[in-house]
């Protein structure tokens, strides 16, 4: 598998060109913080393809000088509508496991969770039954909180330019 760079001049841009209701543009399409900024450069209106472009790079790169990207430990911390702790990243979970008499019995976990800068998960898990759960709870947090501290970047900016192909 190939990695192809896509243009970072083209970033946030993307063409529409629709024959059956006669649409020719550019489109600039940024979510910041929550919140999508879109508009057209319409080839007609802006006199052709190249100066409707030239216009929205520079609508583009003004809503960048305004709108900064998420940075990744801000990413991050974003807690999920899934989340049942109150800490982004921090979860409990039983393990289950049978006796040789047959019986099942679990093993409750708090585990951390978060990215390094190799864009691989990382995890820390520790067990009720060794610190009970208060501490439990406090060391995963703890975990995740020095975790977050070496992640550095913006969201997906980094990688954002590379696609995989097959070939």
């Amino acid at each position: 598998m190939k990695t192809v760079r896509k243009s970072k001049a083209r970033y946030g841009i993307s063409r529409i060109d629709d024959n059956v209701y006669y649409t020719h543009a550019w489109r600039v399409s940024l979510r910041r913080h929550g919140k999508m900024y879109i508009k057209n450069f319409p080839d007609k209106k802006h006199r052709g393809k190249r100066k409707a472009l030239q216009l929205a790079k520079q609508f583009r790169d003004e809503l960048l000088a305004i709108y900064s990207p998420m940075t990744r430990q801000q990413f991050c911390s974003i807690i999920r509508r899934n989340n049942k702790s109150g800490i982004s990243g921090v979860y409990t979970y039983n393990k289950p496991y049978l006796l040789r008499d047959g019986t099942l019995k679990e093993s409750w976990y708090w585990e951390a969770n978060w990215p390094n800068n190799d864009h691989q998960n990382v995890s820390a898990r520790f067990s009720v039954k060794q610190f009970g759960e208060k501490l439990a709870k406090k060391k995963a947090i703890q975990a995740r909180e020095c975790g977050l501290e070496s992640v550095k970047g913006f969201y997906w900016a980094s990688n954002r330019g590379e696609i995989k192909v097959p070939w």
